[in-house]
């Protein structure tokens, strides 16, 4: 468009400085014909005034330009030729009907004679370029031309614009193509070296530099799709062996579970043993002196101080007998109760003071083995609804780990189980020993699986481990421990009133 707005500015320009070259050149004719018209005129004024200057026109030196001067006396009914100039080269001879239609220029002088006789005389002056157009006709061949450049420089704006913009255009379709077909391996042709040949050899650039990053963005989603599938694979066996660790874990539970009853089992065998082994022995004792006494009888010997005697005796073996059942009656019960707990999982509502001391009771045999001795405080009517067996295994594990590993054999002590109300929601339990505690270094360790200061007098590391399991998972509860090397270990449970309002709840 700028392209054709300065051609059609130079156009125009053009056009108007030959229209004026036209027009100047045309209006000079016309004056100069006029300047001659005058001239003859006064000619023909010299000759009505008797003077000859008729003759004078026709040796007029004239400019080239002009091809006839007619002059012609106009009467009533025809027209006198009365003087003429011809060119030398010119074939006419003042045809009045050729000079009427082909004059340049046209004049009628009328003039008096001295007797008073008015004539009118016709003077007629052709150009040898005849047809030339006039001022007005040649002002409208140049605006036609104007136009027709105007039309031309528009037509050939078009090409121009077309031919420049060629190269943009098949750029475009390159641009249009690599974006359609996502195919950066097109690049656009470079037949220049001006700007457009920069900008192509520039897009090239540009498309070669696209082109290796779209390959390495293929290489790496294809190296990501191949670690995607290894995360996935490995996120499998993963999953497989969290299984297998939680199955093995559960075992793990279970047997130490079983171990634990089993040594309860042992205990409290041992402990039953003595009073039914009393009761046994007084049974028999009663039962030889009945046997006397039914003799005596039998003979007729018996006296009133062999009866007295008899019934003293029977009296006390019977006590003894009694008592040690019940001793006996009591430890199974305890043991009932405990054993159940442990092979259960149930929750229900535990009473602890009951529930702890039966826990405690039943390893009486564990601590007749010592010098240690245990201190049990709980308030009466404190209860919760939880999981009495894994309650019982922690607690045990507590006992049966401190007299394992807090004290060297034969060493004496103390053993303290303190239950307390810690807030509406909760009960703390504490735990404590005066034996010999912990290094600072294994104290962070505590709870880890399979770690142990006395492997080789047969410690698997996985009592605390199982512990920490058991408080933090099944009671959903929170578990502290403090110790320090001389001075004994403190243990705290922290535990919901009721486990299954925070199961619900999670």
């Amino acid at each position: 468009m700028g392209f054709f707005t300065a051609y059609a500015l130079l156009c125009f320009v053009l056009t108007l400085l030959m229209s004026e070259f036209f027009v100047a050149g045309i209006k000079g004719r016309s004056q100069s014909y006029a300047n001659y018209g005058l001239l003859i005129e006064a000619l023909v004024r010299q000759s009505a005034a008797g003077v000859d200057a008729l003759d004078a026109i026709s040796n007029l030196n004239v400019d080239n330009s002009i091809d006839e001067i007619c002059l012609y006396l106009v009467g009533s009914h025809s027209l006198d030729l009365v003087a003429n100039y011809n060119h030398a080269e010119s074939t006419d001879s003042c045809s009045f009907q050729y000079v009427g239609q082909k004059s340049d220029y046209k004049k009628t002088i009328i003039l008096q004679t001295g007797d008073g006789v008015k004539k009118t005389f016709q003077l007629f002056i052709v150009s040898r370029l005849l047809g030339q157009p006039s001022a007005l006709v040649m002002n409208s061949y140049v605006w036609l031309l104007l136009g027709l450049f105007l039309f031309f420089a528009w037509c050939f704006s078009i090409f121009a614009s077309r031919m420049m913009s060629a190269p943009f255009y098949r750029l475009l379709e390159v641009i249009k193509t690599v974006t359609g077909k996502q195919d950066y391996s097109i690049r656009a042709d470079v037949v220049t070296d001006d700007e457009l040949g920069v900008l192509s050899e520039n897009f090239n650039i540009m498309i070669a530099d696209i082109e290796t990053r779209n390959h390495e963005v293929v290489s790496a989603r294809r190296e990501l799709e191949v670690r995607v599938r290894e995360v996935d694979i490995s996120n499998r066996e993963l999953s497989s062996t969290l299984q297998k660790l939680r199955a093995t874990q559960q075992k793990l539970i279970n047997n130490e579970k079983m171990a634990s009853l089993g040594g309860l089992v042992a205990g409290i065998a041992h402990e039953i043993n003595t009073p039914v082994g009393v009761g046994v022995t007084a049974a028999s004792t009663l039962l030889e002196s009945t046997r006397s006494v039914s003799n005596k009888y039998e003979r007729g010997e018996l006296t009133n101080s062999s009866l007295l005697q008899y019934i003293e005796h029977a009296t006390s073996a019977a006590n003894i007998i009694l008592g040690n059942l019940e001793r006996a009656a009591n430890l199974i019960q305890s043991f009932k109760q405990v054993a159940v707990d442990q092979s259960n999982s149930e929750v229900r509502q535990i009473e602890l003071k009951n529930y702890l001391g039966q826990v405690l009771t039943s390893l009486n045999p564990q601590f007749r083995k010592t010098n240690l001795r245990y201190e049990f405080e709980c308030p009466s009517g404190l209860s919760i609804r939880s999981y009495p067996g894994a309650l019982s295994q922690i607690v045990t594990n507590f006992v049966m780990n401190a007299i394992i590993h807090g004290y060297q054999k034969g060493d004496s002590g103390k053993i303290s189980l303190v239950v307390s109300s810690c807030d509406p929601e909760g009960v703390c339990i504490c735990f404590s020993d005066d034996g010999k505690g912990i290094s600072p270094e294994n104290i962070g360790r505590v709870w880890d699986p399979f770690f142990t200061t006395n492997r080789g007098g047969g410690g698997s590391g996985l009592g605390l481990h199982i512990v920490y399991n058991l408080v933090t998972q099944q009671l959903c509860g929170n578990i502290e421990i403090e110790s320090s090397l001389g001075k004994g270990t403190a243990i705290r449970l922290f535990l919901p009133m009721d486990v299954g309002k925070v199961v619900s709840y999670e």
